[in-house]
């Protein structure tokens, strides 16, 4: 699933079976498909299964992690919309389905119904846990809470987690537990606190070795360094994220990264690298926060000559 910071997949597992079995996690399910690209194997499985059947649920749980992890939002929301229109869904797929329209809608800012549907997620997925004890389930419930800023809440569910499960073995609960306690930190304005935690969810990554796990991580430490401003830490780890992403499933964070990369030679005044970062990067790809960003460093005037001079042309 995932930063901003929405980055951070939520996953659902049941807690006495392995998590291959039941976590609705894409990078998981198209870990033995290197032929063709992931999105394209999770459709494919769908069209070969009875619509609406529990195993064309748990399916769909994968494609709507793959797309909330990269970050295709209005595809997003148009699919958890048509969802919301069935009557009858498994009880855990609702749990999600919630989730991510509730994160679809607060990334618009449309907060109210997004709070409305947070809550729903918030029901199903603590009755999920009384039922089942699931650590991820716990997880998600942090989320939720730190969603509605209600950071007090989310730590001390993070915090019973990790207690709960601390001989928990499973890279994949420790990279979301780091990701949601550096996100309740860095709300909070502890970003020192909040890196540390990102440092910790970057090593969770590298022992699940999924690239889009990294990709997440890093960038996300890569930000906290850029406010930090660690610039050459932050830089070092954007250029190190870019080095997991696949043109095509990627573009968006691609961009993203390219961006803050741009900004951080500006703030480093490096300013013909800042330039050919932005040249190189697909301004379509970039949503409205991240274009007022991108509008402002287009603005400067040195970086303005330097874009237009005959040298950055060629590049």
């Amino acid at each position: 699933m995932r930063s901003m910071t929405l980055y951070i997949g939520f996953t659902l597992c049941t807690f006495n079976v392995s998590s291959a079995e039941n976590i609705s996690d894409h990078e998981l399910f198209c870990s033995k498909v290197t032929q063709q690209p992931c999105l394209l194997y999770i459709r494919q499985q769908l069209t070969a299964l009875q619509p609406a059947s529990v195993s064309w649920f748990k399916v769909k749980s994968y494609e709507l992690d793959y797309l909330f992890d990269k970050q295709q939002f209005a595809e997003l929301k148009q699919q958890t919309e048509q969802l919301l229109t069935l009557t009858s869904v498994p009880g855990s797929f609702s749990a999600q389905l919630y989730f991510y329209h509730a994160k679809v809608l607060y990334s618009e800012g449309d907060t109210e119904p997004a709070r409305r549907y947070a809550g729903l997620a918030l029901n199903q997925l603590q009755g999920a846990f009384d039922t089942f004890g699931a650590p991820l389930r716990l997880v998600e419930l942090a989320n939720l809470h730190y969603s509605l800023r209600e950071y007090d809440k989310a730590d001390a569910i993070l915090n019973d987690a990790a207690a709960h499960f601390k001989k928990n073995k499973d890279p994949l609960f420790w990279f979301e537990w780091y990701s949601n306690k550096a996100l309740i930190e860095h709300g909070r304005g502890q970003l020192a606190i909040a890196a540390s935690m990102r440092e910790q969810a970057v090593n969770a990554a590298k022992q699940m070795g999924h690239n889009g796990k990294m990709i997440i991580a890093l960038g996300n430490l890569a930000r906290t360094q850029q406010l930090l401003q660690q610039y050459e830490a932050a830089y070092m780890n954007y250029q190190q994220a870019m080095t997991y992403m696949q043109d095509g499933s990627d573009d968006i964070n691609k961009a993203i990264y390219q961006l803050r990369m741009a900004e951080i030679s500006w703030q480093r005044g490096q300013y013909q690298q800042a330039v050919n970062h932005l040249l190189a990067l697909d301004k379509t790809k970039l949503r409205a926060p991240h274009l007022v960003v991108y509008n402002a460093l287009t603005a400067e005037k040195v970086l303005a000559e330097l874009a237009a001079s005959p040298a950055s042309a060629k590049q």
